[in-house]
């Protein structure tokens, strides 16, 4: 495994997936009172904690995968750093849903999965922009063999 291939993009995108994926053991919703600490982490916080944060992961984990010739995902018309980029801020509005709606008792757990989900998808960008990939758009999502929402016969 040659770590050189990485650029600075794919390291931030790699390390910001892995922040988020760290996250999720640390507490993201306690109390300290009296002596007594109770605190909850991603998995226990809910679908909306969890899922996201590993979302987060899976981008950051596309674009190293990829950069590092192990695993390339094509998925309709995406380049991989558009994959990465759907997927890691898909979790990162995931978690910030979460802190939106459930905003009492937080703890720096979700702050910190929040900064990961945001540097994950600014590295999958980035690295886009050096692969020469822009931000998907609807015409990425057609399958092949479409045109306009209608199939080819």
């Amino acid at each position: 495994m040659d770590l050189s291939k990485l650029s600075p993009n794919n390291m931030m995108a790699g390390g910001g997936g892995l922040l988020a994926l760290i996250s999720t053991i640390l507490p993201w919703y306690g109390v300290d009172d009296a002596g007594v600490s109770v605190s909850s982490n991603a998995w226990g916080s809910g679908f909306l904690g969890w899922f996201g944060a590993l979302l987060v992961f899976a981008g950051g984990l596309l674009i190293v995968l990829d950069r590092l010739d192990i695993f390339n995902a094509k998925v309709a018309g995406l380049a991989v750093q558009q994959l990465a980029m759907v997927v890691a801020g898909l979790g990162f509005v995931l978690i910030l849903l979460k802190l939106l709606t459930d905003n009492s008792l937080t703890k720096y757990g979700i702050f910190a999965g929040l900064i990961g989900g945001a540097i994950a998808t600014a590295g999958a960008f980035l690295s886009g922009k050096d692969a020469g990939v822009g931000l998907p758009t609807a015409d990425n999502f057609k399958g092949p063999g479409t045109t306009g929402g209608a199939r080819r016969v």
